[in-house]
């Protein structure tokens, strides 16, 4: 019965966002950025990020580089021990 209530959301679209570490910029910096320019951030290959959905902790994952592809696999979910 639980999985019948669950199926009328299952194809519900929601928003899945990636948090890769924030960082601080000079103004300066910020206005002389361009279409092309590359901004690093504090977190490499390999390093944890949160993933949200719908603005909520989903759970912890771990970017990944493959050639000119960037992914994030997932490592816990949020409320997993």
């Amino acid at each position: 019965m639980e999985s019948l209530k669950l199926a009328r959301f299952m194809n519900i679209p929601l928003t899945v966002e990636v948090l890769v570490e924030g960082l601080r910029m000079p103004i300066r910096d910020i206005l002389s950025l361009q279409v092309g320019s590359i901004v690093e951030s504090g977190t490499s290959a390999g390093g944890n990020i949160s993933v949200l959905a719908g603005h909520s902790l989903l759970g912890l994952g771990e970017l990944s580089v493959s050639g000119s592809s960037v992914s994030v696999r997932m490592l816990r979910f949020e409320g997993d021990s």
